[in-house]
């Protein structure tokens, strides 16, 4: 592990002497590249000898120096692909466990706690503080924003009164944790009822829509880009087939085949890893849609509900509280999924401009539609006759 660190580190570091920009990651590719295409001189099943050691570096450099090159494109577009997926992969996962860890804490202080009697005032003012302390952070809201606290604090009152903070205290452990998580979804969902009357809602956002809008209009960028990129496809593989079936000709004897065939690759490649968001986007879309609808239905019957009656039983409206909490912390995180996205697609966007002159001419494409167009109208008048 060591020696591979320390050759990942030599490329890297004669790269940047030569001021050719170069990840540890792309160096580590480009010399795992070189050691399976060349078995004889590397073997894996043997210590590397300084030779060997010199020899990949110096061939991993040398490939690395390259200008105008399709190949080595291909190889950092896949090499930045992967490392943006993953550091944006992290990173919402560091978010998430960040805001997990800060619940807990406030989760664990909440069920160890006993209040001594109804009579301890201060033991309910502090769990009272906790609780709400705990709702907003399970949201995602900061929890000493006194707008937010205040808000929470009402919703609470409605749900567990102050006066019945000792029996919740007596619960055991495991009871406890649940009845918070109960809590968080009734003062949450009365919230994201309230919000909707123009009436609360405090810092919470339209994540039903703003999570829907972002999907799609991720999706319209994704399908322009495929469709750009599809085009420049067809007409590289109509100019390749063309340069084959007619070599002899003047028109085609110079066209660079090979170098043709590279920068297909690439953009095939590019085309690879937009489908991939592609097919996430769509998950995401089918996702969004299925809980729009559904948020929307509850929404409605609370609005029948509570408009019908001056006191609603707390079995019809809790229940639904809780599903547009759900729906609404669902929402949340298909809204930062698609954030990931987003900046990964963007990392990726930045290939769509290759750093190689491409081989592609206008002249060539049109003088290979028309090939195909003489092809076809030869075969329908074979067929007519």
């Amino acid at each position: 592990m060591d020696e591979i660190q320390k050759i990942v580190f030599e490329i890297a570091d004669r790269c940047q002497r030569r001021k050719i920009p170069v990840t540890d990651m792309l160096a580590a590719f480009v010399a795992k590249t070189i050691i399976l295409e060349n078995p004889d001189k590397f073997q894996l099943d043997r210590a590397m000898s300084q030779e060997d050691v010199e020899g990949l570096v110096s061939m991993a450099v040398t490939r690395l120096s390259k200008e105008d090159d399709p190949s080595l494109e291909t190889l950092r577009m896949q090499v930045a692909f992967d490392a943006a997926y993953v550091e944006r992969q992290e990173a919402l996962e560091k978010d998430k466990a960040g805001t997990n860890r800060a619940y807990s804490l406030l989760e664990q202080s909440i069920c160890a706690t006993k209040l001594a009697s109804t009579k301890d005032v201060a033991g309910m003012g502090q769990m009272h503080r906790l609780i709400i302390a705990a709702l907003l952070t399970r949201t995602g809201q900061n929890p000493s924003n006194d707008v937010f606290q205040r808000e929470v604090a009402a919703a609470l009152e409605s749900v567990l009164p102050r006066a019945n903070l000792y029996p919740f205290t007596a619960l055991d452990y495991a009871d406890k944790r649940d009845r918070l998580v109960d809590l968080h979804n009734y003062v949450l969902g009365i919230r994201l009822f309230n919000k909707s009357l123009g009436k609360g809602g405090s810092g919470l956002g339209d994540k039903i829509r703003d999570a829907s809008e972002e999907v799609l209009a991720l999706g319209q960028s994704v399908m322009n880009q495929l469709g750009d990129t599809e085009k420049v496809v067809g007409d590289m593989q109509a100019v390749i087939n063309f340069a084959f079936k007619n070599g002899e000709k003047a028109s085609t004897s110079k066209l660079p085949v090979q170098r043709l065939q590279d920068e297909l690759a690439y953009r095939r490649q590019y085309i690879g890893f937009l489908q991939s968001f592609e097919q996430e986007i769509a998950t995401s879309q089918e996702q969004m849609h299925n809980i729009a609808l559904d948020y929307d239905a509850h929404m409605e019957e609370l609005r029948e509900l509570v408009g019908r009656k001056s006191a609603v039983p707390k079995e019809r409206v809790y229940p639904l509280f809780e599903g547009l909490s759900k729906l609404w912390m669902e929402a949340k995180d298909v809204e930062m999924h698609n954030g990931a996205l987003q900046a990964i697609f963007d990392e990726l966007v930045t290939f769509n401009a290759p750093n190689f002159k491409s081989m592609l001419m206008e002249e060539d494409v049109s003088a290979a539609y028309r090939d195909q167009q003489g092809e076809e109208a030869a075969a329908i008048g074979e067929a007519s006759a």
